[in-house]
This record gives C-alpha cells, structure tokens and sequence, in this order.
C-alpha cells in the first residue's frame, strides 16, 4: 500500500507542479503583455513628441521668415524714402542751376 500511497503522493505533486507552472506562466504572460502595451504607449509618445517637435519647428521657422519679411520691408522702405529725398533734392538744384544758366544766357543776349 505504500507504492499507492507514494505513487499518488507523486501525482499529486506533479499536479501541483503543472498547477504552479501554469500560474506563472499565465504571470509572465500578463506581465508581457503589460510590457508590450507599456511599450507601445512609449512608441506613441515618442511619435507625438516628433510630430510636435516638427511642427514647433516649423511654426519657428515661418515666424522667423515672416519677420525677416517684415524687416526687410521696413528697412526697403526707409531706403526707398530717402532716395526719393535725395532726389527731389538733386532735382531741385539741378532745376536751379539750369535756370541761372539760362537766365545768364538771356540776359547776355539782352546786350
């Protein structure tokens, strides 16, 4: 009777094992499958963080051009301004000088 007693005492702990084995193996499952979505919602970050770093640097991009633009604009301006200046200034002495040239040539003429 012993044999039974010590064949079933063998069975039993041979259950317990597959008993222990299957718990931690649905355990390691679980945890892989934690890991495996922990993973995924790091890929997504990562992707998000990205996405956000390209935008933002495009958005600086532009917005640096656009005040580039702006400047470039004023200061054309300003350029623009003063020339026109200048030249209503050089037209003007020019304008003078021609006349003093013909009034002298009018009164030299005169006698």
């Amino acid at each position: 009777m012993s044999n039974i007693q010590d064949q079933e005492q063998y069975i039993q702990s041979l259950v317990k094992i597959k008993q222990i084995e299957d718990q931690v193996q649905k355990e390691i499952d679980e945890r892989k499958e934690e890991v495996q979505n922990q993973i995924k919602s790091l890929e997504a970050d990562l992707e998000n963080s990205v996405t956000n770093a390209e935008n933002e640097g495009r958005l600086l991009v532009e917005t640096s051009i656009e005040k580039s633009r702006m400047k470039a604009n004023e200061e054309a301006k300003m350029i623009i301004s003063e020339a026109e200046n200048k030249a209503k200034s050089i037209t003007f002495q020019f304008d003078q000088m021609m006349m003093k040239e013909i009034l002298e040539i009018l009164l030299s003429g005169i006698k």
